[in-house]
């Protein structure tokens, strides 16, 4: 070929390449896909994405639905996209009414597509918004890059130490009585995700006690400070019970939380796109606390193949369960092997106090093995014969433990040994050996029932904190009593057959809710607090009456700190003006419960209440 027909062909393949390339382009599809976008930030494990599907027409959107089966999902037909300052209105959707409740299927879990109008093709993130209100469903910086940043880019100080090697030993129980201050800091925080976070702090004396933190929508932080007694583990969580991170805290501390919003559906998501399965998450750090060592220490999960069997554990006699539980014991132990010493000195703690726990409960999870293998649901008749678990069963696990081991006192089912059926002498389980008559004293403390002779008893303990920690109970007890006429109606004195239609008399021609509840139920608190701000809105009547019943299982402290903010009309009632309501008058399954009093004077249990729409919906007819 010549010098002259090279330069040619060159001129002309030249020429020709730009045109190609502008009908490449006019050509390709105008479409992207994206598996399992890692999230930045939600509110939520209700809903997973699993794919994005983007064209230049509609963006939609496959979400996963889970939740218990026969429970329920709901999306509001006001959903919308958000991208760079743009939103995104929703179009329509396929498997689920719009604004209707989806049920959740036996396997907990259902499928469904929303269609919206179209994201660019080049958005690299986007924000799912469901709505203004604490329990709506949001998920944030939905990620279509495939990356995502780091917790230090996302606000986490790199002064912070996350693995354990210049931790030299771990911190014991701190027998001490003191004001816990938290500085909680979310990392990848948005004003969407709400300004309510909840800190659940929990103690083998006082039970799981919440302390509510505004969160500052600039910061992302917030600040509370509470009374602790003795070391506690804790939760972080958002407005939805979704659980962001565990901790451990010292009582008399100021100690800094940082929280990471989005790790776990993160690593859901990567687990996902990967296919390997998702891995124990570490989205919560600690700062400026003795208990960084263990807040930082790496997350471990030993679930034995053991475990495999409990389908068959109905058909154990009471020593066959308990080598059941010993060898489950020893194999997790064995996995252990080769971590880090601290971690394993945590983790076997951990097993330890669990497996302790399930041969104390043997009966509950046999009866669970019995119905799933009979196919039973909990309002069957089940023919089960419990077992005993006796002293010497115990003694099998309780040679395998170091009942001296400091950190028994501030782990998970650390409270077994409170209710473990066998005496606990002082000489062998020390301190531990407190534990059951502190508890019984607690709760006669929270009513100011405590009697002089024993409070004179534990002040002899040589380990006094226990006796400190019942007299404060006591006194506050006492004190509060003193003004609880003022805040609680005086239960009428009749008969207990006549019992509820004295309560309700009173307001003969208006519609009466009767909501049974106490301070210790979860989703009593959760109902409360949804229907409060409809009592000043679509509910605001003189035709409405709201009357609330607690029973002295609600200490008396708790209970008169909680009920101004529930506006109605209370009564606490002793065990046998309860029993009357709860078992005789009503039958009632569980708390909470519901009684709708029509205007003529009737009623009837009414649990279909515990749908919260339909209550409201309910009682705003029958005051039209």
């Amino acid at each position: 070929m010549s010098m002259f027909v090279r330069i040619l062909t060159t001129m002309k393949v030249t020429r020709i390449l730009p045109i190609l390339l502008l009908l490449m382009t006019a050509c390709a599809p105008k479409e992207r896909t994206v598996d399992f976008p890692a999230v930045g930030a939600t509110n939520t494990d209700y809903i997973i994405i699993e794919k994005v599907e983007m064209t230049d027409s509609l963006t939609s959107l496959h979400i996963r639905g889970y939740h218990f089966p026969g429970w329920w999902i709901k999306i509001v037909k006001d959903t919308y996209l958000e991208a760079d300052g743009q939103k995104y209105e929703m179009l329509g959707a396929d498997g689920i009414r719009l604004g209707k409740k989806l049920k959740m299927p036996e396997d907990g879990d259902s499928l469904f597509v929303l269609h919206f109008q179209p994201l660019p093709l080049k958005t690299k993130k986007f924000d799912f918004i469901e709505g203004p209100d604490k329990t709506s469903f949001n998920l944030l910086d939905i990620n279509l890059t495939g990356k995502s940043a780091s917790v230090y880019d996302r606000g986490l100080p790199r002064r912070i130490k996350t693995t354990p090697e210049d931790i030299k030993e771990l911190p014991g129980f701190v027998y001490d009585v003191a004001e816990t201050t938290i500085n909680l800091h979310l990392l990848g925080y948005k004003p969407s995700l709400g300004n309510e976070f909840s800190l659940y702090v929990n103690s083998f004396l006082t039970g799981t006690v919440q302390h509510v933190v505004e969160i500052d929508p600039e910061t992302g932080s917030g600040q509370v400070t509470f009374r602790q007694y003795g070391s506690s583990s804790g939760v972080v969580t958002n407005a939805n019970s979704l659980a962001l991170g565990e901790f451990r805290i010292a009582p008399g501390e100021t100690v800094d939380l940082y929280c990471d919003v989005g790790s776990w559906d993160f690593l859901i998501a990567k687990s996902k796109r990967t296919d390997k399965p998702v891995i124990p998450v570490k989205p919560l750090y600690t700062e400026g606390s003795i208990y960084d060592c263990y807040n930082n220490l790496p997350i471990y999960n030993i679930v034995p193949e053991e475990y495999t069997d409990s389908d068959k554990i109905h058909t154990m006699t009471a020593d066959e369960y308990t080598d059941w539980i010993v060898n489950i014991y020893k194999s997790a132990i064995e996995k252990l092997e080769g971590l880090h010493p601290l971690v394993q000195t945590v983790e076997k703690t951990k097993r330890q106090l669990r497996s302790l726990y399930e041969l104390h409960y043997v009966n509950a999870y046999m009866r669970s093995s019995y119905m799933e293998a009979h196919n039973l649901s909990s309002a069957d008749q089940i023919d089960f014969v419990p077992v005993v678990i006796t002293e010497e069963h115990y003694n099998r696990l309780l040679d395998q433990i170091d009942l001296t081991n400091p950190l028994l006192l501030m782990s998970d089912y650390s409270d077994i040994f409170a209710h473990m059926n066998i005496e606990l002498d002082h000489e062998r389980y020390g301190n531990l050996s407190y534990m059951r008559p502190t508890l019984m004293n607690m709760e006669l403390a929270e009513n100011g029932a405590l009697s002089e002779a024993e409070l004179d008893k534990m002040s002899k303990w040589d380990e006094l904190f226990f006796y400190r920690v019942c007299n404060e109970f006591q006194t506050k007890a006492l004190e509060a009593m003193s003004g609880a006429n003022e805040m609680c109606m005086e239960t009428p004195d009749v008969p207990l057959n006549k019992l509820f239609k004295s309560i309700i008399a009173p307001h003969k021609g208006k519609v009466v809710l009767v909501d049974f509840w106490n301070t210790w139920c979860g989703p009593c608190r959760y109902a409360l607090n949804l229907n409060e701000p409809y009592k000043s809105g679509e509910l605001a009547s003189d035709d409405i009456v709201w009357i609330y019943i607690a029973n002295e299982t609600s200490p008396i402290t708790k209970y008169l700190e909680a009920i101004p903010d529930i506006k109605g009309l209370h009564y606490r009632l002793n065990d046998e003006q309860w029993k009357q309501l709860t078992h005789k008058d009503f039958d009632i399954d569980g708390i909470p419960s519901y009684v709708l009093v029509q205007k003529d004077g009737t009623y009837a249990l009414t649990n279909e209440f515990r749908d919260h729409d339909l209550m409201v919906k309910t009682l705003k007819k029958l005051v039209e």
